[in-house]
This record gives structure tokens, sequence and C-alpha cells, in this order.
């Protein structure tokens, strides 16, 4: 008897799992609100050169922010707006604030400088935020996008950490460990005296957030019985897409970037007190031989259902776990064999490794980029960003009741869909010449192409964990997601350069989703097949299954197949959360 027989043995999940799954749920919010975070702390309010004394209130009450802009501001005919880095060359000193203006008129018509007094900002929608307080606009405006590129950067670094952390030291101690890291490193953030400080603290805060979503994901999915894993997965998704819907209006009532940060660290330190009273996960405790550890939390479970962990069944789990662990060092040497340059020695393998590696880069880079182009879409940033976190929770449905359609069509369809949208949104943007309907349809375009993108998101790690064999799956995914991490990366540049070239980034976001969309045709169906388990069954299989290799009239070679099985069978002790939840989200 395994544990996911017991479990079905003491009648499915207990409510003593579904109440430590909801209440460590704190977690989720802090991982989400960190990266949902960037939309706010740098975001750009409109802006201009500081022209004292003439914006003065005080000693000119009766100009209007119209009439500043037209005596001080050049008009940019190209861009039809005023030029927000350069103002006319006038001797601002001269002023007097007794209403006299001729200090700003001149006959023969003033040159441009760029702003030498620092920026007036705008404080409709934001107090402060780290462009405004360290002036990132105009020649500064990289630094800005380059704080971002890092922050993603920071994924690395907890990706890699994570891993080691929690399968060493226990699912628990990493829930506490990453927690206390990210609650530490957001107080710090909003503190940082100097750009730079901010910078390197907001990496950390990426690291630490990342992981608290993996952590807490694989802590959840793995105290699930197995048929109920897709369940959690869904819950801990809406989770996130549901705090993502939510943190728009706390930057909402905050508007400063500094309390907007401090926010990020008071509602993950919630864990601290849930930390007491959840158990750790009885798999891992089972698989480090800690049996009577791993009896006490298995005795609770069945005491939640008004049932008893008999000997005779602890003797039975405990029997089980010890052969499924021989028979996992067994499958670990044989994965030590497999290697990244090895995905890529077979034709159709290297075919999917390239494509997964597309695939990644290109839902990776425009849905992070949608998610930060949020604030920047015309209309209220509160409200666009909202509405963007909600089509994620369209999404997640979509694709919890989109199964049996299969996988793959629904792949396709998700970015070709995002890619059209975003084009859509760009062309309502390029022609809207102050019209407002156009305008909001741009909108509305980039905000459903967030949902498509989510859905692309969010099977990406289905189908990739699929189409890979057992001793290659984690690099594969592994594969993937550094390819990730490089879209995440770029996506702040490519947004940056909206700002000189309006039709560039959704054109970008576009093109390669839907180039990607119709690459994701060249895989195999994988929502009704087993698990694979060598390269060379893998291979096979995606020589019986690739359908457009039909298209293309392309056949297998006449040498040798590969003494590969044809019946792709997993053997049942290998149905842990370590094969099959390596879905988290980012």
């Amino acid at each position: 008897m395994d544990i996911d027989e017991f479990q079905e043995d003491i009648g499915g999940i207990t409510r003593y799992q579904i109440l430590i799954i909801v209440f460590t749920g704190f977690l989720t919010f802090g991982s989400g609100f960190t990266p949902q975070a960037a939309i706010f702390l740098s975001a750009v309010p409109d802006f201009r050169c500081s022209v004292s004394p003439i914006d003065n209130s005080t000693l000119y009450p009766n100009l209007t922010e119209e009439d500043i802009e037209s005596l001080t501001i050049p008009y940019d005919s190209k861009q039809g707006d005023y030029d927000s880095c350069n103002r006319y060359d006038y001797n601002l000193s001269s002023c007097q604030g007794d209403g006299n203006l001729s200090c700003v008129t001149s006959d023969e018509g003033p040159g441009t400088i760029p702003c030498d007094q620092g920026y007036y900002y705008d404080s409709t929608y934001y107090d402060e935020t780290t462009v405004t307080q360290w002036d990132l606009v105009c020649d500064r405006q990289y630094l800005d996008s380059l704080a971002n590129t890092l922050f993603f950067f920071g994924f690395f670094i907890g990706s890699a950490f994570i891993g080691p952390l929690s399968d060493w030291f226990g699912r628990r101690v990493a829930l506490i460990v990453v927690c206390s890291g990210l609650v530490a490193c957001s107080v710090g953030c909003a503190f940082a005296p100097t750009y730079e400080i901010y910078t390197f603290v907001r990496v950390l805060c990426g690291a630490f957030g990342i992981t608290c979503f993996i952590a807490y994901f694989t802590y959840a999915t793995e105290i699930s019985p197995t048929k109920w894993r897709t369940e959690t997965c869904a819950y801990v998704n809406m989770t996130t897409a549901i705090c993502h819907t939510i943190f728009p209006w706390i930057a909402y009532g905050l508007r400063d970037w500094h309390y907007i940060q401090l926010t990020i660290a008071l509602v993950p330190a919630n864990f601290f007190i849930t930390f007491f009273f959840i158990p750790e996960s009885p798999r891992w405790l089972l698989r480090m031989g800690k049996t009577e550890e791993a009896r006490k939390v298995l005795a609770r479970y069945a005491k939640s259902k008004n049932k008893e962990l008999t000997d005779e069944k602890w003797n039975s789990i405990v029997e089980f776990e010890e052969k499924k662990r021989a028979l996992s060092e067994e499958k670990q040497e044989a994965a030590k064999r497999v290697r990244v340059w090895d995905l890529f020695r077979r034709p159709l393998m290297r075919l999917m490794s390239f494509n997964v590696m597309i695939s990644w880069f290109t839902v990776s880079m425009v849905f992070n980029g949608l998610a930060l182009n949020g604030g920047n879409l015309a209309g209220d940033p509160f409200v666009n960003t909202t509405l963007n976190a909600m089509a994620e929770i369209v999404a997640y449905v979509i694709v919890y009741f989109s199964t049996s359609f299969g996988r793959r069509p629904v792949f396709s369809a998700s970015y070709i869909l995002a890619g059209v949208v975003c084009i859509a949104s760009m062309l309502f943007d390029l022609y809207a010449n102050g019209n407002q309907g156009l305008f909001t349809a741009s909108t509305a375009m980039a905000i459903t192409g967030k949902c498509f993108a989510s859905i692309g998101f969010a099977l990406v790690y289905s189908v990739t964990s699929e189409i890979f064999p057992t001793n290659a799956r984690a690099t594969g995914l592994s594969l993937g997601s550094m390819s990730a991490r490089v879209g995440a990366m770029i996506s702040p540049f490519v947004l940056q350069l909206q700002t000189t070239i309006p039709w560039f980034t959704q054109t970008v976001f576009g093109t390669l989703s839907i180039i990607s969309g119709f690459l994701v045709l060249l895989y195999p169906e994988t929502s009704k097949t087993e698990y694979m388990t060598t390269l060379d069954e893998a291979e096979d299989f995606y020589w019986e299954n690739i359908k457009a290799l039909k298209w293309f009239g392309m056949k297998r070679s006449a040498k040798a197949s590969s003494e590969a099985t044809k019946e792709f069978k997993v053997n049942p002790v290998f149905t842990d959360i370590s094969e099959e939840s390596e879905s988290t989200k980012f």
C-alpha cells in the first residue's frame, strides 16, 4: 500500500489537508505581489521639464498646466504631444513672479535645451514611484528597464537554490526560509536609499518571490492525493491570479512605492504564525527515512476522517516506500547519463528541444511584457491592471475545462490568438488619432492577449513534461525554464522601445506568438498518453505521432529502429510529485 492508496482507503483528501493548503496560501500572495509590483513601483507618470518659478502656483496662480506647457515646452508634431525631455531655452531666473511673463516670450523664437532643473511629475495616479524618486526618465530611462530585467534575473537565482534546499532540508524548512527571505528583502527594498541598492535588493526579492511560489506549489501538491492534484494545481494558480487582481487596488490606496513594497512584506509575514501548525510532507519524510514523523502526520490525516492508521497499513506503506526508494535510486543513476546535449543528438528530439526553447521564450516574453505594460495602456492604470489580472482567471478556467479538446490544438490556438490580438491592439493604437473608441479597443485587445498568453503559459509546463521521457524530463523542463527567463529579461527593453517606436512592442509580441503557435503544431498530442521512459522510446513516439511529418512527406530512414518498446507505461512507483507536478507557473 502506498500513500495514495491509504488516502483512498480513508476517503480521499481530508479537511486537515485542505486547511493546510488554504492557510499556507499566504505565501502565494507574497510571491504573486512581488512581480506584479513592478507595474506600480516603476510606473512612469506624465512628466515634463521643471520650469521654476513658472510652475510655482503661488507665484503664478492663474497659469494652468496647459498654459505652462504651451509657454515653456516644445511641441513634437511627430509624436503629437509635448516633448517631455526638453524645454525652451529661456532664462527662467529673470521671471519675477508678478504676473509678468516677458521672461518666456521671444520674437526670434527660442532654442531648446534638456531639462536643467529636473522634472515635474503629474500626481494624478501616484504620489511617488522609483521613477520619480530617482528621475529614471529620458536619458536615464534605460535604468528602469535594467532594474526590471535584473529582477527577472533573480528568478534564475531562486530557481537554482530552491530545489536543493527543499530536497535536503525538507519542504517545511524551505517554506520558512524563503518566506523569511522575501519579508526581509521586501522591507529592505522599501527603505533603499539609492537606485543601486534598490536594484540589488529587488533582485533578491525576485529570487525569494519565485522560491515562495515553487516551495508552496511543491508542498501543496505533494501533500495532496494524486487524484486531487489537478484541483490543487488549479487552486494554487487561481489564488495567484486573484492576488494579481487584488493588488492594483492596494496600490491605488497607497500610491507610494515605499508603502506598496512594505505591504508585500506584511502579507507573507502571516506565514510565521501558520508555520507552527503545518506538518512536514509525509512523502519527503518517508523518502528520507524519517518513518516515525511520517507516521504521526498520516495518523492525523486518518483522524481527520475519523479513521485509524493501523500497524498493518503502516507496515505496508513503509515496505512500499522502501521498494520505491530502491527503484528511484536506479532511475536516478539512469538519469545521470542524460545531459542537455543528449536532447540534440536525435533528429526529432532535437526538433522538440528547439521548439520547447522557442515556446518558453515567447510565452514568457509576451506574458511578462503584457503584464508590465498594463499600467501603460490607455485609460486608468489601476483599472487596466485589474482587468489584465482578471484575464488570468478566465485563462485558468478555460485550461481546466479544455482538456477534452487535447493539449496541442488549445496550446497552438492560445499562441496564435495572442499574436493576432496583440497586432490588432497595435493597429488600433496606431490609427487612433485621438479617437477614444479606438484607444479603448486597443486596450481591450491587449488585455485579451494577456488571457491567451496565460493559457499558453499554463499549458507549456504540461506539454513539456509530457513530450520528454522520464530520464530527460527534468533536463527538458530546465531547458525550457532557462529560455523563459531570457524572454522575461528581454521584455522590459522591448517595452521601452514603444516610447520611440509605438508599433514595435506589440508587433514583436504578436509576430513571435503567431510563429510559435504554428510551431506548436509540430508537437505530438500527449494528453492521453502515458509517460515515456527513455530517449529512444521518445524518438519512436515522435515518428509515430507527429502529424506534421506526414504533411511534409517525411518518413523515417530504413535503418533499424531502436529497441525501445512501443507501449509506453510508467511504473506506478514513479507517480510521485517529482514527475507529475513540475508545472510551477514561473
